[in-house]
């Protein structure tokens, strides 16, 4: 069911005109930066899409939280001055993409390996943001005892989530449940699309919401780095 409450995440999402961008949209069947239903590749289903699809492309950097709706100006303020005390030269990089396969082979994903300089933007934003959050989607795993190391039970008391920090595991989902019997051949039809995309570099983040009664998620504003003379850098 559709949450009642605004949610905020902040993601690495590919701009609209890039291929990265395009070829995950079309594994997901909807883009998320238009709004707009696509068809997808003939060796998947819609089924297969019915967990990620709504969240759009993208790559995890604050996970979906629930927020109050009084405190967006103030969330995207401190959103927009964690990015900007990122160094001009700031390398928001991955590399070594691969596709992996989580929960039991549910999850298959895109998964990479982050700069330092990322690694210290997802450290610096999911603290700042830590405190405008109000529900989690972890609360219930948790109290059902997954996640339950101590480390992983302080960060859920301190940032609301057991993941991330040194453990972080940046990733696109791309498909999400897998329901079939092929599972070689999704793997084939994965790494064939994707195989451009083992490295990525991006010169900004961008701040998603989920509007309450809304399944689907939206982009709420792009968080660009900044050059020496404070400008936006290029995308």
């Amino acid at each position: 069911m559709p949450d009642t409450a605004p949610s905020f995440a902040v993601y690495l999402c590919p701009g609209a005109d890039s291929a990265l961008y395009r070829s995950g949209s079309e594994l997901l069947g909807f883009d998320v930066r238009a709004q707009r239903d696509l068809v997808l590749p003939a060796f998947l289903r819609p089924e297969w899409q019915a967990d990620a699809g709504p969240f759009g492309f993208h790559l995890t950097v604050v996970e979906g939280f629930g927020t109050h709706p009084a405190w967006w100006s103030a969330l995207e303020a401190e959103a927009r001055a964690c990015v900007d005390s990122l160094s001009p030269d700031a390398d928001l990089s991955l590399s070594g993409g691969r596709i992996e396969v989580w929960d039991d082979g549910e999850t298959w994903v895109l998964q990479l390996d982050p700069s330092p300089a990322l690694l210290v933007a997802h450290t610096l934003l999911l603290a700042r943001l830590s405190r405008f959050v109000t529900r989690s989607p972890f609360s219930g795993p948790v109290a059902r005892g997954l996640w339950g190391q101590p480390h992983e039970a302080a960060r859920m008391s301190l940032l609301h989530t057991p993941r991330g920090l040194d453990t972080w595991q940046p990733h696109f989902t791309v498909v999400q449940p897998y329901g079939g019997t092929d599972p070689q051949g999704l793997r084939r039809e994965l790494e064939g699309r994707l195989r451009p995309f083992i490295a990525q570099t991006y010169t900004g983040l961008t701040l998603f919401e989920r509007r309450p009664g809304e399944a689907r998620w939206r982009v709420r504003a792009e968080l660009p780095l900044r050059g020496a003379d404070g400008t936006a850098r290029a995308r």
